[in-house]
């Protein structure tokens, strides 16, 4: 398995299902860019449960970083030989993520003043 960060935008909507045994999972289908402009398709899953949350509150077409373990599959479609990656995330970074990481944030202390260096 790599260890990766990649970046890309979703190309379907996330689905978030439970498993047989109860256990709650997202998973979304993202394309990156390549070496030489070409795409690589990344299927990716989340079972933590804030991976899981953040990936399912995003969109198709939503631009994300997703950090995890990966391995690269292989298959064929239409006669040609395809590679990509599948990852299953332990981080879901996206504009949505940083949003709700301000409004969580310690505001500034009331009072407090700016210091000029002028």
């Amino acid at each position: 398995m790599l260890s990766v960060l990649i970046e890309g935008t979703l190309t379907s909507p996330p689905v978030s299902r439970t498993s047989t045994r109860g256990s709650q999972f997202t998973t979304a289908q993202m394309r990156c860019a390549g070496e030489d402009g070409e795409t690589v398709w990344c299927s990716v899953i989340a079972f933590s449960a804030t991976a899981a949350q953040a990936l399912a509150s995003l969109a198709s077409g939503d631009a994300v970083a997703i950090a995890g373990r990966a391995a690269i599959s292989r298959w064929e479609r239409d006669g040609e030989h395809r590679v990509g990656l599948k990852v299953t995330a332990t981080r879901v970074m996206s504009v949505y993520e940083a949003g709700q990481r301000r409004k969580t944030a310690v505001p500034e202390r009331a009072g407090s003043k700016q210091v000029d260096d002028r």
